[in-house]
């Protein structure tokens, strides 16, 4: 087409090309108006509009590029159009449009004009619909000139469109559908499967038995990120669902699932996690109750949490509607995806006996989390902090944190839990992936108690416990050594470089405890004496655990995590989630130690609140107090080794963070938090204050929060 002003018919015309019928322009820049507002450019080149008979475009030259953000929040089915113009291009040259959805990190091409287009007046076109470029709040589009001197390019007539993703009433209506037998063709707003502002609960208690007809079940998956590596076969597995036999508890409004945490299956690719819900009258379907679920898909041997919502119609008698489902977002680095569907359910009264149990263990669970209040009102009672910053750097890929939130003077001021349809209806119930934190709460927490009961644990040998290291490298390495990755014995000092080591997959892949032990004892010879170096290794986590384990064994028998651990969360009353952890899937059933405990964020906030405190129960300490001082940096003789950085250290499975710098105090202010992978900090920050964050992002840095944090309480020395 000739380079002439591009009218409404034309750009009727080019949303026709970019996206399907009925698509809503979301963004459209012609540059007609004589402005380029929200373009910045870059690179070596010149970046201007131009005019030529009447029609404005944007001109590049050479290296030069020139790039917006647009929001697409709300709209699936995203696609986005552009043209481009080119003259003097040499045979390498070329002139691009472009569009990421992960913030910069890759780009993907809408269209691209080469040597042999470039008479610098006809419009090339091209159209893409990237997977992640749906309800995506920083989309970017770039024109890029990618030549010599001469090159130049032209950009023109840039369309984003849409179709506006089902909210409100519209969403429910679209469920309330599907539970009478309709399709559920498109995900929605997640408020769609939440309970009404104003319920009326069914009155007593009874206990139902809901099984899935997961064969009939139609799984629709949109994936918008995917780095695992595998298999077709794999890939197919993924959109299918494990066998679903769950019991609940109804009580009153509530509908609590007898069995809670990681359920394995026999799936291939995951395994549920399911938390209680309620269950109401439904006004919209008189004679019949409605229920919502919260639950999440974790991926096999790995910690990866997938959490949607399930709801369905049912009777007294035990009729029941299709099962409807809907997952809108992940704590996973590597793969994301939305997912929603329908299944044939059946239910039937359950005889087994415990419902009182049951309910009576809930209502303690709930009674003894901490005060929540939404993180807004922090804002109102401190009206100089900035609530933005509590959400950290924006994620490279649009993606909000999965969690987060803060707690001062014993509330737990908590933030929405975002999705990609919405907020997530049951924030409370979320369950978040442990990832690295675990190093501290399992292999730190539990050295702490092991050396409690038995004294002299923490210094007792590696090889002599775990066999597999009886040799010389291994010669001196004790548990604590261990514990705080000064083993002595890896490949490289650079940051993190073992750990994301292509060799690693060995180990974290492996699924019996015997393939783990090999690698981890066998894969790095001695380097440095122990206790001088630290070198990231969760195989030295592992390893702690296993020697653990030993220890125990020769103590009379008992399990890493649930005779030694979880003792303790259950004497602090919390959530049944976070009983039970990953395993080897052998005879062994190895903890990981290092990662695989899942939890809700009132046993994260309660959990540090009591480290803190001092970790004590019945008035005694429950911990260490030596080992629990050191990795709290409460003793300035025993603070740890460097660690990734001049203001960093690493002690006992905590990291600590020289604070001082970002507040600017005089002295020195070491900060101990846990860390873990993809974006999860958990910051034990002075006063008593606790800052969380949950993400799959990036996102690590928590200076923003702790700043303002500090207008809450004084945090310099």
């Amino acid at each position: 087409m000739s380079k002439l002003t591009l009218g409404v018919a034309a750009l009727i015309a080019a949303f026709a090309c970019a996206a399907p019928a009925l698509a809503a322009p979301i963004f459209v820049d012609d540059f007609q108006d004589g402005q380029a507002d929200g373009w910045a450019a870059a690179g070596a080149g010149d970046v201007r509009l131009t005019t030529y008979q009447g029609n404005v475009s944007l001109r590049f030259t050479r290296q030069a590029e020139a790039v917006t953000t647009v929001s697409t929040r709300g709209f699936g089915d995203v696609a986005m159009a552009a043209s481009l113009a080119g003259q003097s291009l040499g045979r390498n040259d070329a002139c691009l449009a472009e569009t990421s959805t992960d913030g910069g990190a890759s780009w993907r091409t809408i269209v691209r004009l080469a040597d042999g287009a470039d008479d610098g007046v006809t419009l090339a076109r091209g159209a893409v619909s990237p997977a992640g470029a749906d309800d995506n709040a920083r989309l970017l589009i770039r024109f890029r000139a990618a030549g010599g001197l001469r090159t130049l390019c032209w950009g023109d007539a840039v369309t984003v469109t849409g179709e506006p993703l089902a909210t409100g009433r519209d969403a429910s209506r679209g469920v309330e559908a599907a539970l009478s037998g309709a399709a559920f063709t498109a995900p929605v707003d997640l408020s769609a499967f939440a309970p009404p502002p104003v319920t009326l609960p069914p009155s007593g208690r009874a206990s139902w038995r809901l099984t899935l007809d997961v064969d009939q079940a139609r799984f629709n998956l949109k994936v918008l990120k995917d780095e695992t590596g595998d298999t077709p076969a794999e890939t197919v597995a993924r959109a299918t669902l494990p066998a679903f036999d769950f019991t609940f508890v109804q009580d009153g409004g509530w509908m609590i699932p007898r069995q809670r945490g990681p359920v394995v299956s026999d799936h291939s690719e995951w395994d549920w996690v399911v938390e209680p819900g309620q269950v109401w009258l439904d006004a919209a379907a008189p004679g019949w109750l409605r229920a919502a679920i919260p639950f999440a898909l974790e991926e096999r041997n790995a910690n990866c949490l997938h959490n949607g919502v399930l709801t369905f119609r049912f009777k007294p008698d035990g009729t029941v509607s299709p099962v409807v489902f809907e997952i809108a977002s992940e704590t996973c680095a590597y793969f994301k995806f939305d997912a929603w569907g329908l299944s044939p359910a059946r239910l039937f009264p359950d005889e087994a006996d415990g419902a009182d149990a049951v309910a009576t263990a809930y209502a303690a669970e709930v009674a003894g989390r901490l005060p929540v209040r939404p993180i807004a009102l922090l804002g109102r009672l401190y009206p100089d902090l900035d609530l933005t910053r509590l959400t950290l750097a924006p994620s490279v890929d649009g993606d909000p944190p999965t969690a987060y939130g803060l707690v001062a003077d014993g509330v737990h001021y908590a933030g929405p839990c975002r999705t990609r349809r919405g907020d997530y209806p049951f924030c409370a119930a979320l369950d978040l992936p442990s990832y690295s934190t675990a190093k501290s709460m399992v292999g730190g927490v539990g050295l702490m108690r092991l050396e409690a009961l038995y004294p002299g644990s923490a210094d007792a040998l590696i090889s002599d416990h775990v066999p597999a290291c009886a040799r010389n490298d291994w010669a001196g390495v004790t548990l604590t050594h261990a514990l705080d990755m000064t083993t002595g014995l890896y490949g490289s000092t650079a940051y993190e470089a073992d750990e994301n080591a292509g060799s690693t997959n060995a180990f974290f892949e492996a699924t019996d405890h015997a393939a783990k032990v090999a690698y981890a004892c066998g894969h790095y010879g001695r380097r440095a004496a122990p206790g001088r170096t630290f070198v990231y290794h969760t195989t030295d986590t592992y390893l702690l655990g296993a020697a653990m384990t030993d220890i125990l064994r020769d103590r009379g028998g008992g399990d890493l995590y649930g005779d030694l651990v979880a003792p303790l969360w259950r004497s602090l009353g919390l959530s049944p989630t976070i009983m039970s952890t990953r395993r080897t899937a052998d005879g062994v059933r190895q903890p990981f130690t290092g990662w695989g405990v899942t939890y809700t964020s009132d046993d994260v906030v309660r959990i540090v609140g009591w480290l803190a405190d001092g970790a004590r129960l019945g008035g005694a300490p429950a911990l260490d107090e030596g080992l629990l001082a050191a990795a709290l940096q409460r003793d300035p003789t025993d603070a740890g080794v460097p660690a990734g950085g001049a203001n960093y250290r690493y002690k006992g499975g905590f990291w600590a963070r020289n604070l001082a710098p970002v507040l600017g105090c005089d002295k020195p202010l070491w900060v101990p938090f846990m860390s873990g992978y993809g974006g999860i900090s958990v910051v034990l920050l002075p006063g008593d204050i606790t800052f969380y964050y949950f993400g799959d992002s990036g996102v690590f840095d928590w200076a923003p929060a702790a700043v303002e944090a500090s207008k809450i309480k004084r945090m310099c020395p």
